[in-house]
């Protein structure tokens, strides 16, 4: 309740309202849309003005005529209509699928449906009627929320009776989704043992008759309500099971992520309400059974709110793609995570192999230019090129330093999700963090290290052989092109860098594809196959594809895009382009041998801080993409990591070159 009165210019109009709730009528529903109306703010994004009106009507409520009067309302309200879909299907995915389910909204949207008096959740949509009622009420805080909604408390025989329904409603969708195939080819076990979802539907039946009796030998007991429960931990156990086994082994598919979405949130519903069911059974204070049914109503309404709302449709959609392609994308990153100075060297050894061939690709790329193809043409041939040598990077297993954060971010996010705000937990993500820092210096080392020196040398050599591998004008350009302070290289880098994020989304969804698709094992049986090259050799090549198919599709579309990327620029006229650290940094070795060194110092130091930057902006920008889809396929707040922005600062300050150089194991605490 507010301490203090707010005087508002509507005041009159709610004390009104409530006023006319005093006398009893047939049916509730006109006056009390007449209350939300005059509550409504005038604008639904004024989060302050529904906040005072909200609480101005809490304050006329402590009149205990007019309390007494809206609770009648209310309940008389709930009595006359249908309850049944409001408790078991408001703020629950359906059963539709979600382009279905879009399809509804869609056409909701443009031709809103007709509303039957006679069912509550239709009650609900016409008492909140304005498109925005969803926003602002989301906004009144939960405890003034549930301070309205405790007028409806304790439920009536008549609502314990439409729950007792709803629980019924619930456990038969549960048991049906607990059988789907779907879920049964990632849990095979459920076929040959007792599913916990059929033993969830036998005992709820029983529970929810029993409930409603009066005080018996057989009514439930507490501890019937316990052992309920006990089975909904077990159905959620299996959807974690199925979860963890789809990821890591079978592969998932947006059918079976919308199916155990769904099925969670089915799992929590049926909780909540036999918690509230088993009211007559309940050894906790009436108090938090209070909350417990104030807060469902709270959350039911709004769920009902947003039935329509497409922006919430295509939220939980990016939520589970998200999830998808993110899961596959955690696990390869962990491989480009470098834990100790052995795994440092490696990744070392990796990126410059990389460097080498990098800087033959930027050769051949400024001869492919000279062709003076037609723009899509040139940048067909361009993005094969850079397709071509990022295909022969990973099957060389070695390492180009900006495809990694989208790689690493994915694992941050899946650590993250796993501390739950533990110290100890707290204090290993941020050595995995520093870790992840570690290896992006190394790899980018590697590669900038080696493609730089090594396509002056190739400049050098050629030239000395009286054959310029770079004209004056184009090294001038190659140099120019890279200064950031008159072009647009650092935007052209962030445009690389989404691709590099993109790239990671691509792997990840095909990782994903190939297991759940079984793409391996179906190659390995192909009969011409086999007959080629026998089943080991079949077999070798379906292990190969299945375990590779997402590193080999995401390469050719990286290097397609960073080629075609200009040429739709060009054509369409707009500032279109990419620029990449390593490749700037080959260029620049190029541009350098043709100058013989003798470059304009300003021109040189601009195109080195240009680089710098670029790699920079590169690394920032895929990395930071790809943590906020991996963090949001979790559902883990950036709260969780902004919590560690101080503690990384302190190390930063205190042992810089942790986060550069490899350095021994730190050795933790013995706990006494």
């Amino acid at each position: 309740m507010p301490q203090a009165f707010v005087p508002l210019t509507n005041v009159d109009a709610i004390s009104r309202a409530l006023e006319r709730l005093t006398v009893a009528v047939d049916d509730p529903l006109p006056l009390l849309v007449q209350l939300f109306d005059a509550i409504r703010p005038e604008r639904s994004r004024d989060h302050a003005e529904a906040l005072q009106r909200w609480r101005r009507m809490l304050q006329l409520l402590t009149i205990p005529r007019y309390h007494d009067g809206l609770r009648t309302a209310l309940l008389t309200l709930f009595a006359q209509r249908r309850q049944l879909s409001l408790y078991s299907e408001s703020g629950l995915l359906p059963n539709t699928g979600f382009f279905s389910e879009l399809h509804r909204k869609l056409v909701h949207r443009i031709l809103p449906e007709l509303a039957d008096p006679a069912e509550l959740r239709d009650c609900i949509r016409l008492l909140f009627h304005r498109p925005g009622d969803g926003v602002w009420l989301s906004t009144i805080p939960l405890e003034e929320q549930l301070a309205f909604w405790q007028l409806l408390t304790p439920p009536s025989p008549r609502m314990l009776e439409q729950l007792s329904e709803a629980c019924l409603v619930l456990s038969h969708r549960i048991c049906a989704m607990g059988l789907e195939p779907e879920l049964l080819r990632v849990l095979p076990q459920l076929k040959t043992s007792r599913s916990p979802f059929l033993a969830l539907h036998e005992e709820l039946a029983w529970f929810t008759v029993e409930a409603l009796r009066i005080e018996d030998e057989t009514s439930p007991n507490e501890e019937d309500k316990r052992h309920l429960l006990v089975l909904t931990d077990q159905c959620h156990e299996v959807v974690r099971r199925a979860h963890q086994q789809a990821t890591a082994v079978a592969g998932t598919s947006m059918s079976l992520t919308f199916l155990l979405t769904r099925l969670e949130q089915h799992l929590q519903r049926l909780e909540l309400l036999v918690e509230v069911l088993a009211i007559r059974v309940q050894t906790v204070p009436d108090s938090l059974v209070v909350e417990r049914w104030s807060a469902f109503l709270a959350d039911a309404v709004l769920g009902e709110l947003r039935r329509n709302s497409l922006s919430k449709h295509f939220a939980d959609l990016s939520g589970q793609m998200a999830l998808l392609v993110t899961e596959n994308a955690a696990r390869t990153g962990e491989h480009y995570i470098a834990s100790d100075r052995q795994e440092w060297w490696g990744m070392l050894r990796a990126a410059a192999g990389a460097g080498v061939i990098i800087a033959l690709l930027a050769l051949v790329k400024i001869k492919g230019a000279g062709l003076h193809l037609p723009i899509l043409s040139q940048g067909l041939l361009n993005g094969l090129i850079y397709g071509g040598g990022f295909l022969l990077v990973h099957l060389l297993h070695f390492t180009i330093a900006t495809k990694q954060p989208a790689m690493t971010a994915a694992a941050i996010a899946a650590t993250v999700s796993q501390t739950r705000g533990r110290l100890r937990d707290q204090e290993r993500l941020l050595e995995l963090m520093i870790s992840t820092a570690r290896s992006q210096f190394a790899a980018v080392l590697g590669n900038v290290g080696v493609a730089f020196p090594l396509a002056l040398l190739i400049g050098l050599v050629v030239g000395l052989l009286q054959y310029e591998p770079v004209s004056s004008a184009k090294a001038h350009t190659l140099a120019q092109e890279l200064n950031p302070f008159t072009t647009l290289s650092l935007f052209y880098a962030a445009i690389a860098g989404i691709w590099l994020f993109v790239t990671g989304l691509i792997s990840g969804y095909i990782d994903n594809l190939s297991a759940h698709s079984q793409v391996g094992p179906r190659i390995a049986r192909l009969p011409w196959l086999k007959r080629l090259t026998g089943a080991a050799g079949a077999g070798r090549i379906g292990s190969y594809i299945s375990s590779n198919a997402g590193g080999l599709t995401g390469n050719l579309f990286f290097g397609l895009m960073l080629g075609v990327t200009p040429a739709v620029g060009q054509m369409l006229g707009l500032p279109l382009d990419i620029r990449h650290i390593a490749f700037s940094a080959a260029n620049i070795g190029y541009a350098v041998a043709r100058f013989n060194f003798i470059l304009q110092p300003s021109l040189l130091l601009s195109a080195v801080a240009g680089v710098m930057l670029i790699g920079l902006i590169n690394l920032l920008v895929s990395f930071s993409l790809a943590l906020w889809v991996a963090m949001r396929s979790r559902g883990v707040p950036f709260s969780s990591v902004r919590s560690l922005l101080l503690p990384l600062r302190r190390r930063l300050f205190s042992h810089p070159l942790e986060f550069m150089l490899p350095v021994e194991p730190r050795q933790e605490p013995r706990t006494p």
